[in-house]
């Protein structure tokens, strides 16, 4: 199978509208906008699977675009009892949300209540099923009065996919409880409402921030419950919220599938938070190169994460690492999901990811720099910024991006100091195979890190694992990564395991050295490495309950093993600051 099977799964999550939308059958088209918000409306009187009547605004129809990828766009879900059309745009704009929904090119409903006389639980229920429309990745509540006592009694027991909860009044009942935790921005509300969702986020403490009481977990800063106790309009609660909690984290379900594969009414376990960069705040510079030459030519876009820490070191001292995304995939996922920004802002790295895949399958539809692309970017790289040490110079990748980052390390050693696959299927293995069998190159570390759970199933490398798409293993020859194992042990001069033996390892069937259970963020994590006799290191990694997708954990896992190696920029050969051994 060729390289767009393989990426079918990420082309549909690509190209899925990723909001719960209805059908053109099911909308009719507000004939007038709004004077005050200059906004149209979409009316969805009976919407099919869920069979509510909302009022929709999509800011991406109407022109918006994200600066960032759209794993962070946020889907507004309001809950303020029966409203006509004019009446759902009043509310837009009491709350003030349009600038944030316009600026992430996001969408807003305004929900209406199954039943005239107001929210019930089949109206939670119903909530679900609008979202099992499409994949889930940043679900935000706003609830307002009767919508917030809705969402105290009723909604709270279905929040494991909502990212955030903006609540103003509203009460609880004496017998509700709820134990997923979901963080939530609270606006004159009981205290009752505070210990619900104090208890259901295991937050302690009372900190003061900006005259506002937080309360936050211990051990997951995310759920967090931020208490307002003076009045304040809704336009001002929403402003507090926004600033304190729904901006914080999206929430998508990664562990047992992929999100853009989970049917959200059938993995119910609450979903991970999963922090926003927020670039400022870690003092990195983004900057978004569209359309820009390379080495003196054409029009190719990609995405630089620079601290501002790094701008002022000395030249030839702060490593580059160049991130590569998955098939189909926007280039700006890596920026925003990966770990290496926030890495970066610590470590003090630069941090590059570009749109390396050809035009005909990539996210945008533009010209993909390619390999030599990639290789005449890092060039201009190291003029634009004469602090990039070129002998600390990395490559890793997301699934087809982690395949071209295993073939490239090989193909170009003298370039990168070492390489690193993510969730990477062996789409290369054929041209990597056929190089190894004659290689005379320098030495290259390789660390390859996959999920139990992955959709394409890697591991176990003979195929036998019992999740992800069955039969795939077997029917696409692209999916088998072992071929990498052997051309990593053939180039770097180790034994060359002739056939994988389970027995060895159970997820790559070879021998290691240093095998052991570990934990990995927080989830475990099998580890070992295979070494020559210099020290160089291929380290494998198998992480339990995690699906196909970046987990911002394994940024600082492969930076830890990328750090043991630089390359000699006059002979290319290898130099180990440490060994693995």
């Amino acid at each position: 199978m060729n390289i767009k099977k393989i990426g079918q799964a990420a082309m549909l999550m690509a190209l899925l509208n990723l909001g719960a939308c209805a059908t053109p059958s099911e909308t009719a088209e507000s004939a007038a906008s709004s004077p005050d918000t200059g906004i149209t409306l979409e009316e969805t009187e009976t919407d099919e699977a869920s069979q509510l009547h909302f009022f929709a605004y999509d800011a991406m129809k109407d022109g918006y675009a994200s600066s960032r990828s759209d794993v962070l766009t946020p889907s507004f879900y309001i809950y303020a009892g029966q409203k006509t059309e004019e009446e759902a745009e009043e509310l837009l704009a009491e709350i003030g949300l349009l600038p944030d929904v316009q600026e992430w090119a996001g969408q807003a409903y305004v929900i209406n209540p199954l039943n005239g006389d107001g929210y019930q639980a089949e109206d939670a229920e119903a909530f679900i099923k609008l979202l099992a429309k499409a994949p889930v990745k940043n679900v935000k509540v706003i609830a307002l009065d009767e919508g917030a006592t809705f969402a105290n009694n009723f909604l709270a027991q279905k929040s494991y996919p909502i990212a955030g909860m903006m609540l103003y009044g509203g009460d609880v009942e004496a017998d509700s409880t709820s134990t997923t935790p979901v963080p939530v921005y609270l606006s004159n509300a009981e205290e009752a409402v505070t210990d619900f969702y104090t208890s259901a986020n295991a937050a302690e403490g009372q900190l003061a921030e900006d005259d506002l009481t937080v309360y936050r977990n211990q051990e997951n800063e995310l759920q967090q419950v931020v208490v307002n106790a003076e009045e304040e309009t809704v336009q001002e609660a929403y402003a507090n919220a926004w600033e304190h909690v729904l901006s914080k984290n999206y929430r998508m379900h990664n562990e047992l599938t992929e999100f853009y594969m989970a049917d959200v009414s059938k993995y119910t376990d609450p979903y991970e938070l999963v922090a926003v960069p927020n670039f400022e705040d870690l003092g990195i510079t983004y900057k978004q190169m569209i359309a820009e030459p390379v080495n003196g030519e054409g029009a190719y876009s990609w995405y630089e994460y620079i601290p501002e820490a790094a701008m002022e070191q000395d030249e030839n001292t702060v490593p580059l690492i160049v991130t590569l995304h998955g098939f189909a995939n926007d280039p700006r996922l890596q920026g925003d999901t990966s770990g290496w920004t926030e890495l970066a802002a610590e470590e003090n790295l630069i941090v590059v990811s570009p749109e390396w895949q050809e035009k005909e399958v990539n996210f945008g539809g533009i010209e993909g720099l390619g390999e030599e692309g990639v290789l005449n970017l890092i060039e201009d790289l190291k003029v634009k910024y004469p602090q990039i040490d070129p002998s600390r110079i990395y490559l890793s990748g997301l699934s087809a991006g982690g395949s071209k980052a295993t073939l490239m390390g090989v193909k170009y050693p003298g370039v990168f100091a070492a390489v690193a696959a993510v969730s990477s299927p062996g789409v290369d293995k054929q041209e990597l195979s056929k190089i190894a069998a004659t290689y005379a190159g320098p030495e290259v570390p390789y660390l390859y890190i996959c999920g139990d759970h992955d959709n394409f199933q890697m591991i176990p490398v003979d195929g036998s694992g019992q999740f992800g798409t069955p039969g795939i293993f077997q029917n696409d020859p692209n999916v088998d990564m072992f071929p990498f194992i052997q051309a990593y042990q053939t180039i770097n001069q180790m034994d060359v395991a002739p056939q994988y033996d389970l027995s060895l390892n159970e997820f790559y069937g070879v021998a290691l050295d240093n095998q052991e259970w570990t934990t990995l963020g927080d989830k475990q994590m099998l580890v070992g490495t295979a070494s020559n006799e210099n020290g160089v290191v291929m380290k494998l990694a198998a992480v339990k309950d995690l699906a196909h997708w970046n987990y911002k954990p394994e940024a600082a896992f492969i930076w830890d093993f990328f750090q043991n190696y630089q390359r000699n920029t006059k002979n290319g050969e290898l130099i180990i600051n440490s060994s693995e051994e």
